[in-house]
């Protein structure tokens, strides 16, 4: 596995920062050259602009942005999407171009050198202007060509700077498998830093940032080949397995020491995977590399069939930011790009974000019904919406604690499952193009509710660590009443609501801190845990596991639990690494068998 060095991440995370600083001038410079926030166009906008500016102020207020009575609009929330989307159109344009896969829409492959030949010959300004539009319409799912945002173009000035902080880095950060995970870590890490610093209470605004944190390929693999990795060698014994396992520990007797995951399907294909912290998709892109080539070795699929078939079928994920959610997305294509060395269209991947709340009035969303002949079907469909707007109001702040079955139904309101068709199809039948985004934020629900009412056979995550003294109102408050044993921290809330979302006999997978197996807080959530769930392996890392965070201020362990009651014939493995110093040490003994 290719992986930046500590220089490089350096190097990464200045540019990163820097980006993120001239990426919000230009955007603040380019809306305001637009008039966005002015009461009117400019006199020598044509119509075509106009209708552009109109949508952009209408998305700024489905952003959050107000519009006072003097008609100068709020533009703050929409300046920083519109930088995000930017740049980031850019920084994947070089991602795509360092691995060969920059796609010229003729389904050939280009460098930049080639791109800028081809900007001046067909108008682009320059080759970044260009290689970002390649980029743009090979990923529609990520960039969508109907977003005003896309409309708009930085000024020359603002846009060079953003061009120089690309140029003047090395071609092999672009090409590491752990480069992307590291990005938005460095987006948000000022923030980060001016949140903590100011001792407010987190929520949903604040929530992304200060719970970012990257999880150390180490940590996913562990995780991963001794619960995968267990479960294949344990179905397929003495048969060498088609991916290496190299931190998967066993007992004595020769068996998985995390257990035979006897209840698991006995093909990879029935195998349903769901990371509900996502991030970039440090676990899902794991898992892809993984699941793709035990499904070759099985059923004896090409490589793009795999492909095709793990995405589809065997990976979830959910994010609470909409922008992690993008980079997760990007971060499977080009995974799955490169495993298949070559570009091809991928399906529709079964990643969300949770974090998306409907935005407007509440008498728009009901008019998503339609027009419905039964008198008692439409009365209940717009009941129904009525429930789901106020029930997705705190999902920016809870992501994938909302529970969508929790809307309550009967003869006169509709359920979750219900108005899944009408949220799907609002995307499709909006045809004003001022209201749009609505459609966009209605099928985005539909899409999470559903990865969010399924369960899973593993579940795997690194938790968001938040302590119920840092937590806003809203958030301490939902999980006092949803989550009264785990309140404690938010960590300890996702464990606990992971053990609801899985299938019997399928299991719970995190990062963790470990404060909550000794702390007295936590001990009627231990209690119930033992009485409810199996503990199958528990490794305490101790203090430095984390490369971005010095000395004591995470402990953490890597657990793995098993939705079933225990018996007396359970067994508990457990691995103490705390005592190693760094993580290199820390990975010589988790991958020592002897």
């Amino acid at each position: 596995m290719a992986v930046l060095t500590q220089q490089q991440r350096n190097t990464l995370e200045s540019a990163v920062k820097q980006a993120r600083r001239v990426s919000e001038a230009g955007a603040w410079n380019a809306l305001r050259a637009f008039a966005v926030d002015n009461p009117e166009p400019f006199p020598h906008m044509n119509p075509e602009q106009r209708g552009i500016r109109n949508r952009l102020r209408s998305k700024a207020r489905l952003l959050g942005d107000e519009l006072p009575s003097s008609g100068h609009q709020q533009i703050d929330q929409l300046t920083y999407e519109l930088a995000y989307e930017y740049w980031h159109k850019m920084l994947f344009a070089k991602f795509l171009e360092a691995n060969g896969l920059l796609m010229h829409p003729d389904g050939v492959a280009v460098t930049m050198e080639e791109c800028e030949e081809l900007a001046k010959d067909e108008g682009y300004s320059d080759k970044w202007d260009i290689a970002a539009s390649f980029a743009s319409k090979m990923l529609p799912a990520i960039f969508r060509p109907e977003d005003p945002l896309m409309q708009i173009s930085f000024s020359p000035d603002d846009r060079i700077k953003l061009e120089e902080i690309l140029e003047e880095l090395d071609n092999y950060i672009f090409t590491a498998d752990d480069a992307l995970g590291w990005v938005y870590q460095f987006w948000q890490s000022e923030a980060k830093d001016t949140i903590n610093k100011s001792g407010d209470k987190i929520d949903g605004k604040k929530l992304p940032a200060v719970t970012q944190l990257f999880t150390e390929p180490y940590m996913v693999h562990f995780l991963i080949d001794n619960t995968i990795g267990a479960w294949w060698v344990s179905r397929n014994p003495g048969i060498k397995p088609p991916v290496k396992f190299e931190y998967l520990r066993f007992l004595e007797d020769g068996a998985p020491a995390a257990g035979n995951y006897e209840g698991w399907p006995d093909r990879t294909a029935e195998i349903t995977t769901m990371d509900p912290c996502m991030g970039s998709g440090h676990f899902v892109v794991s898992l892809f590399n993984v699941l793709v080539n035990l499904r070759i070795y099985e059923e004896k699929l090409s490589k793009e069939e795999a492909t095709d078939r793990v995405i589809t079928e065997n990976l979830h994920g959910l994010e609470i930011d909409p922008r992690c959610t993008q980079i997760a997305a990007f971060n499977l294509a080009l995974t799955a790009w490169k495993f298949c060395g070559r570009y091809k269209e991928l399906p529709e991947m079964n990643l969300a974000c949770s974090g998306l709340s409907p935005k407007g009035k509440i008498e728009d969303w009901v008019k998503l019904v339609g027009k419905i002949s039964d008198p008692v079907q439409k009365t209940r469909l717009e009941n129904g919406m009525r429930a789901l707007y106020a029930h997705f109001q705190l999902a920016p702040e809870l992501g994938s604690l909302i529970d969508p079955k929790t809307i309550k139904s009967d003869a006169f309101t509709a359920s979750f499952e219900d108005l899944l068709p009408t949220l799907e199809k609002a995307l499709n039948e909006e045809v004003d193009k001022d209201v749009i985004e609505r459609g966009v934020i209605a099928a985005g629900i539909a899409k999470a509710g559903q990865i969010l009412t399924n369960k899973y056979t593993l579940q795997i995550t690194n938790v968001p660590y938040l302590s119920r003294g840092k937590q806003d109102t809203h958030l301490a408050e939902y999980c006092l009443k949803f989550y009264a044993d785990s309140k404690g921290d938010l960590a300890t809330v996702f464990l606990d609501r992971m053990v609801e979302t899985s299938h019997k006999y399928g299991n719970i997978v995190s990062v963790m801190p470990q404060n909550w197996l000794f702390m007295q807080t936590y001990k009627q959530f231990r209690v119930k845990l033992f009485k409810k769930i199996s503990w199958a392996f528990i490794c305490r890392l101790g203090p430095g596991a984390f490369s971005q965070i010095s000395g004591e201020v995470v402990k953490a362990i890597l657990a793995v639990f098993k939705n079933e009651i225990p018996n007396k014939f359970n067994k508990i493995s457990t691995l103490d690494v705390s005592n190693q110093n760094n993580i290199l040490e820390k990975i010589n003994e988790l991958t020592d068998s002897s």
